[in-house]
């Protein structure tokens, strides 16, 4: 497939807080080098005198450990020429440079980074295409290298990539929607995704509740943007003696006898009406929260904080490794997500996808993803959040039900499914992807539903 190389936006990759769209971006990378097709992924790292440095020499700044932040006016300074060039117009695309992975383990990482044909650097490129965008309100253009076919951005990224196509991932409008749930200075955000549905060429996102929320307040005609969904992720199953061995050694928790949260702390993950939900519930087992902190969480702190003072039924555990995650969802006696909106909501996915009873909302996305295997509340009712989680407290029958329907509807999100609508986008704007893409059943798909 040579001359057929697609660019991803490694924004999210080298970050420990972009659990979901770091996930996409994994997910969406690994899928296209299955296919067949080059990827080159471009990070946006601070490098200095990239130039001259050959390319090996840049790995060490680019994959090495995050520098310290730099004081304001160092910054300001360095940023000066670039700032002045956009104020007066004379911003030029912006060319990375090629950075050699020769004898880097980049699976060694926590999370891994993905394995790619190419790595591009442009330092400080999302940055600086922020601060672009805030002057001008025009996307930041990038000249990509002759190879590459199309751009896929995998989020709202005020870049766009010069001569090629240039397909954006838009996962949900929580900026149009729910204005309170983000930090959003000046509207900026909203701002930014109406630049994309005018410049992209294509919009992809991951539900059906997503497209249609992105057709009507963005004005977009429903045949640029398509629904791809996520697929069920490569989970490394643990031996299950292994799991119960780590979770009650590392983190105390006895197998079967608490209940797990997996997200970012963060407003519309609903956290506490959760909490309080089961505080009335009373299970007579601790909730797990696991996840990083995200932002405008002062309040969820502060009661997660109350509570772990005077009872031990809420745990705060923050940022996991990826096995201890997986660990943990094994022997959890349920998993609760009842956030107030998802563009998808993958870790319900990876739950059902290990037999694990899951209690969510029936708002947003998150009815397509759970089908008929979680049980279902409305996110807002702490009533319905309570007899939902002593449910699954007390009902063995119902737990046994539901870990027998998570695995069969998160074989409705399949790889295949995936790759196959991932190329029906693609060739909307004139990239083909192999034929094996285009068929799904000849890759042992057949008689899998789509998701609907």
């Amino acid at each position: 497939m040579a001359g057929q190389g697609i660019l991803i936006d490694g924004s999210q990759f080298l970050s420990k807080t972009a659990t979901g769209i770091g996930s996409y971006g994994r997910t969406l990378t690994r899928a296209l080098r299955t296919l067949g097709l080059p990827v080159t992924v471009l990070y946006g790292r601070s490098t200095h005198g990239s130039r001259l440095a050959p390319p090996h020499s840049l790995a060490t700044q680019v994959f090495g450990s995050e520098p310290p932040p730099e004081r304001r006016l160092m910054r300001a300074l360095r940023n000066a020429p670039f700032l002045a060039g956009s104020i007066v117009g004379l911003t030029k695309p912006v060319r990375p440079d090629r950075v050699s992975t020769d004898g880097i383990d980049l699976g060694a990482f926590e999370p891994p980074l993905p394995l790619v044909d190419n790595v591009l650097n442009a330092s400080r490129i999302y940055d600086r295409a922020h601060m672009h965008f805030m002057l001008k309100e025009r996307l930041l253009e990038v000249a990509p290298p002759p190879d590459i076919k199309l751009a896929h951005w995998t989020g709202p990224i005020a870049l766009k990539a010069r001569g090629i196509p240039n397909v954006y991932t838009l996962h949900d409008l929580i900026p149009l929607q729910f204005p309170y749930f983000i930090i959003d200075r000046g509207g900026l955000s909203s701002r930014l995704h109406a630049a994309i549905a005018r410049d992209a060429d294509h919009i992809i996102t991951v539900s059906e509740a997503s497209k249609n929320h992105i057709v009507d307040l963005l004005k977009i005609p429903e045949d640029r943007v398509s629904v791809t969904y996520q697929p069920t992720p490569s989970l490394a199953k643990l031996e299950q003696a292994e799991a119960a061995r780590l979770v009650e050694t590392i983190y105390g928790a006895e197998p079967g006898k608490y209940a797990l949260f997996l997200g970012a702390i963060e407003p519309k993950k609903n956290l506490k009406r959760l909490i309080e939900a089961f505080l009335m519930a009373d299970p007579g087992f601790p909730l797990l929260l696991a996840g990083p902190k995200g932002w405008l969480n002062k309040e969820d702190l502060e009661l997660i904080q109350t509570v772990s003072t005077h009872q031990s039924l809420v745990r705060q555990l923050g940022y996991l490794p990826r096995r201890h995650v997986t660990a943990l969802l094994q022997c959890a006696r349920f998993f609760a997500f009842p956030s107030i909106y998802e563009g998808f909501g993958l870790p319900v996915l990876e739950a059902m996808q290990l037999g694990i009873p899951v209690l969510t909302s029936n708002t947003s996305s998150l009815p397509e993803v759970a089908g008929e295997a979680a049980v279902l509340v409305d996110p807002l009712d702490i009533n319905q959040l309570t007899k939902g989680i002593r449910a699954l407290t007390n009902d063995a029958d119902l737990r046994s039900e539901l870990s027998l329907r998570g695995p069969q509807q998160a074989a409705k999100f399949s790889d295949e499914i995936y790759r196959h609508r991932l190329a029906e986008a693609y060739k909307k704007v004139g990239v083909s992807m192999p034929e094996a893409a285009q068929h799904p059943q000849s890759l042992g798909s057949a008689g899998v539903r789509l998701p609907i």
